[in-house]
């Protein structure tokens, strides 16, 4: 920033400075050509004088000698009698004058005298030169001027960063009014996003915890089952639901979530299909896992990316029909793990609309997609909404492999969903 101002400074002042420089050095110029000109009038009088005393050709050969337009050959004085005293014609100016003894005799310049001169050319160049002084003077001054902007417009872009860290986003800057006022702007808007996070988490606790009996007594009645592979499935999808409530009351508070980890992909999940799977099976739902053979480490917990695998697997079971297919995938490649989930269902109508937290539509909130879509971008990546080749909807995870250092996607955005096919 500050060095665009510098360069406008700089261009303004040089304009000015060249205005001003041009204009002077044209008067100086006229002021030098009528100099001269006076100096030519002057020598043609002094020669007129002498004229008007002598004739003598001697005396007037030394009057015109010792006139700066005679010395240069510019000067001539005609005699009655027709003679020419120095070099010239009398086209140019012409000084009459009448002699001693009642003639006429003519003093002439044949041409004007130089304006450029030396002490013309050192003029305009100390002209210059306190043009180019007066320039960066100016441009200094201006900088100087924009200190507090420069200062204040750092300071909100500070801020800016902080906040889309997850930082602090009060700010305060001595500067113009205008931006103490969109610093005042920006602190209130940070202050209600903190409010309405709080909000948020207390809500989701409260939710959390209220699910907290129902689940006990569904636990109970899955215990009194007795034995069976369905009695061991449903308590199975308790105990799940269980760590689900467990990690959603855990997730509320900043001192567990705050120690960050990383984890395998791969390994994170063939662990929930192992629960996902038999779900898949009880559907009779055809369902196809595909991993790698290698290491896929990204910058996320791994009950945070559990919770996104569950996220989006839940969306399947909810939305398609018993019988659609399903495939799960990771792959690996050039500093990035992709997570693919795709369905054999009717695909999502407004995929835009779908990653946008509680207007999704479809009898859908949305919460699924967007836990998949912040931790995507929590690790530089992004998240893709594609139709895939079963028919239905492929969302694809792009997620940033661990020590890879990638940059947060910018825009963060999502593919738009593509039409139909035939």
């Amino acid at each position: 920033m500050r060095a665009l101002l510098t360069r406008a400074f700089a261009w303004s002042a040089a304009l000015g400075g060249a205005v001003l420089v041009v204009g002077a050095g044209a008067l100086l110029v006229v002021a030098a050509g009528e100099r001269a000109a006076s100096e030519d009038r002057r020598d043609a009088a002094s020669v007129a004088a002498v004229l008007a005393v002598t004739t003598d050709p001697d005396a007037v050969r030394g009057a015109v000698a010792r006139t700066a337009a005679g010395a240069s050959g510019r000067l001539a004085a005609h005699l009655p009698d027709g003679a020419v005293v120095g070099v010239g014609t009398a086209a140019g100016d012409v000084v009459e004058v009448s002699t001693v003894d009642g003639g006429r005799a003519r003093v002439g310049i044949s041409a004007p005298a130089p304006v450029v001169t030396t002490g013309l050319v050192a003029q305009l160049a100390l002209l210059l030169l306190v043009g180019v002084v007066a320039t960066g003077a100016a441009v200094a001054l201006g900088r100087r001027r924009t200190v507090p902007v420069v200062d204040a417009l750092r300071a909100l872009a500070d801020t800016a960063g902080r906040l889309a860290r997850g930082g602090d986003g009060r700010v305060r800057v001595d500067g113009p009014p205008e931006l103490a006022a969109l610093a005042t702007a920006i602190t209130a808007a940070a202050d209600r996003a903190e409010r309405l996070l709080a909000k948020e988490r207390e809500m989701i606790a409260d939710v959390s915890h209220r699910l907290r009996t129902p689940l006990t007594a569904l636990r109970l009645d899955a215990d009194a089952l007795g034995g069976g592979p369905v009695a061991d499935r449903i308590r199975s999808a308790v105990t799940a639901l269980g760590h689900d409530v467990d990690r959603i009351i855990e997730s509320l508070h900043p001192v567990a979530t705050a120690a960050g980890g990383t984890c395998d992909v791969a390994e994170v999940v063939a662990a929930r299909m192992a629960f996902w799977s038999a779900h898949a099976a009880d559907q009779g739902r055809p369902c196809e896992v595909e991993l790698p053979g290698g290491p896929t480490p990204v910058p996320l917990p791994a009950d945070e990316l559990g919770a996104v695998v569950d996220a989006l697997l839940e969306n399947v079971f909810h939305h398609t029909p018993a019988r659609s297919a399903l495939t799960v995938a990771v792959v690996g490649h050039a500093g990035w793990i992709t997570l693919v989930v795709e369905d054999g269902g009717p695909g999502i109508a407004d995929p835009g609309r779908a990653l946008h937290r509680g207007a999704s539509g479809g009898g859908s909130t949305g919460l699924g997609l967007d836990i998949a879509r912040t931790a995507a971008e929590a690790t530089g990546g992004t998240i893709h909404v594609e139709r895939g080749s079963l028919g239905g909807a492929r969302i694809r995870l792009r997620l940033g492999e661990a020590d890879s250092h990638h940059e947060p996607a910018s825009p963060r955005a999502w593919r738009l969903w593509r039409g139909r096919r035939p």
